[in-house]
């Protein structure tokens, strides 16, 4: 058939696809231009990423390393592009997982670490490893196959976190678990012993009289006494035992794997024989002792806060047996921490309840035989109890802290007391007020008000003394010394109570200007058969006077007594011979006594 186109019409045809094709190159062109810009934008960001940006391809070759990725590995670009990945950053114990992903990814297409975020360590040019942020995504298409690794180096946040978590579980001060830790350690090791059927004891530890080292040294001094306690203490125990640091001087130990409890007790031995060698800080040589109570799990308790209360009591009743010993928990100790819970919730109510009354004996001045002084002592008629002692609730109110409130209220009423005394029958009469070293120590700013009630009421400070111990005398603490100097200023007096039974330092007495000695009732008593304590008293008596103070000797019961007490000088005597303790009724029939017989026979009363 023949050619019906003409040559026009093959002009057209050629003129169309030149057309075509030169929109085709355009089109092209102006597609290259934009992945070129792409291309171009995405360097851009690659290099300015906080990332390490390491792309590589399905058989494991690097083919992309931006700035960080130098940065934080160590190699250049020309250095590692077209080198296996697994021979330059990741680590040896990494490799054998990885290529075995990249085999099951190649063949399935599955991985369990694409499009995540992971942490992970990789390989740093001079053979470190260091923590790295990692989240991995693939591209999979006709035109280009690689994978695109986008790594942060969070060295410094892992750093940070260690640096939290140290603070968050280790003492400071002797690097040992603190007690958040140690918590964790119990637990974890009882369920250890759930596991293999085993026990474990868990001990309280607690450096007897820390506190007068520390005080007497100073606290840096106190500080290393306690590093070298602590390193001590992990010698004795074995490496899968826990040695922890509480607070203070208080210590735990958990010893897990117990199968005889018996075997206990030569490793609180041990570690009381351990602690009781004397200990060398610098030219200062330290000696301690320590109180240990031990608890089993699970034959005691399976509950962490029974736990620490066996332990805790265990350790306080080998401390109240003398220092250097270890106690085991018992019922019995469980009993006694009850009933002591009891009374602590008792005398809260006391104090509320009126259930406390002062009663008054009478301190006689012997030279010139009269009544113008007694001892203010606390009673507590507990409403099932009856009579109860204070040498029961005392120590176990200055124990809870319950012993200021008591002090106070006890300063109030004695004061008031006293007050009207003065004016009805003497105007030099004085009470004594006996206080605990806690009303010192912790309650100061309590007993600051004592002055200022004074002063709002106007009583003079003579209305009142106050009896320390010894022991106060030995505290070196600046708040201590400031307190009896703001006594002194109020014209507060202060006596020594028991004088001779504690340190009976002369030096302390001169400088803390005391007011009275009270001689131990248990020298004058014996003085009318035993001649030490015939010589004892008197020389307290002599010396007393040459400096200056006057003397009270408590526990009179026999004339021969108050006769040899006055013969020695002796300022006052208080005692049975006199009176027993009596309620403030009472007390005012003693002083109506004394008002109005004739002296020589009110010496003789025995009310």
């Amino acid at each position: 058939m023949p050619d019906t186109n003409s040559p026009a019409d093959e002009n057209d045809e050629k003129t169309l696809l030149e057309a075509r094709v030169k929109a085709l190159e355009t089109d092209l062109r102006q597609k290259k231009e934009i992945i070129l810009a792409q291309h171009t934008q995405l360097e851009a960001f690659s290099e300015s990423s906080i990332d390490a940006l390491v792309q590589m391809d399905f058989d494991g070759y690097i083919t992309g390393w931006n700035k960080q990725a130098e940065k934080i590995f160590g190699w250049s670009a020309d250095e590692i592009l077209e080198q296996k990945i697994e021979q330059m950053i990741i680590p040896v114990r990494y490799r054998a997982a990885h290529l075995k992903g990249m085999k099951r990814f190649l063949e399935t297409g599955e991985t369990s670490v694409m499009n995540s975020l992971i942490e992970i360590h990789a390989l740093h040019r001079n053979g470190h490893e260091f923590p790295v942020e990692l989240s991995l995504s693939v591209i999979d298409s006709p035109d280009l196959q690689e994978f695109n690794a986008y790594i942060r180096d969070i060295s410094e946040r892992k750093h940070a976190e260690t640096v939290i978590w140290n603070q968050a579980n280790f003492d400071s001060l002797t690097s040992l678990p603190n007690r958040n830790l140690f918590l964790q350690n119990l637990e974890h090791e009882m369920h250890s012993c759930d596991r293999s059927n085993q026990s474990m004891a868990l001990m309280y530890l607690d450096v007897d009289r820390f506190k007068d080292v520390n005080d007497s040294l100073g606290h840096d001094m106190g500080d290393l006494l306690l590093i070298e306690i602590s390193s001590r203490l992990k010698k004795v125990v074995r490496e899968i035992d826990t040695v922890s640091r509480l607070s203070g001087d208080e210590f735990t130990i958990i010893l897990g794997n117990i199968d005889d409890q018996l075997a206990v007790q030569p490793i609180c031995q041990e570690l009381l024989d351990s602690l009781a060698r004397p200990f060398q800080l610098d030219n200062e040589k330290v000696f301690l002792t320590a109180s240990i109570g031990v608890t089993f799990y699970p034959q005691d308790s399976k509950k962490i806060e029974d736990l620490q209360r066996n332990a805790d009591q265990a350790m306080y009743a080998a401390k109240s047996e003398g220092s250097n010993r270890f106690n085991f928990f018992t019922p019995e100790l469980q009993q006694r921490a009850l009933r002591k819970r009891k009374m602590i919730g008792d005398l809260r109510k006391a104090i509320n309840g009126e259930q406390f009354e002062i009663y008054y004996q009478p301190i006689i001045d012997l030279q010139e035989n009269m009544l113008n002084k007694a001892e203010a002592l606390l009673r507590w008629h507990h409403p099932e109890s009856g009579l109860v002692s204070p040498a029961v609730f005392i120590p176990i109110a200055e124990e809870s802290g319950l012993i200021s409130e008591i002090g106070n209220w006890v300063f109030y009423n004695a004061i008031e007391q006293a007050g009207q005394w003065r004016e009805q029958y003497n105007g030099e009469f004085q009470v004594s007020i006996n206080t605990s070293p806690w009303q010192w120590i912790d309650e100061a700013a309590a007993m600051s008000k004592w002055f200022s009630h004074l002063s709002q009421h106007g009583i003079s400070g003579q209305t009142i003394s106050v009896e320390i111990t010894e022991g106060l005398l030995m505290d070196a603490r600046d708040k201590i010394t400031n307190r009896l100097l703001d006594f002194r200023d109020a014209e507060i007096q202060v006596s020594i109570d028991d004088f001779g039974t504690g340190y009976s330092s002369l030096s302390y007495l001169k400088q803390f200007d005391i007011d009275y000695l009270k001689i131990d009732q248990s020298f004058v008593r014996n003085m009318d058969h035993d001649p030490n304590d015939l010589a004892l008293c008197e020389a307290i008596i002599v010396m007393a006077q040459k400096l200056g103070i006057k003397v009270i000797a408590e526990g009179v019961e026999t004339e021969n007594q108050d006769r040899l007490l006055k013969d020695f000088g002796c300022d006052f005597g208080q005692g049975y011979l006199y009176s027993r303790p009596v309620p403030a009724a009472d007390f005012e029939s003693l002083l109506e006594q004394w008002s109005t017989k004739d002296k020589s026979s009110a010496s003789k009363n025995t009310a």
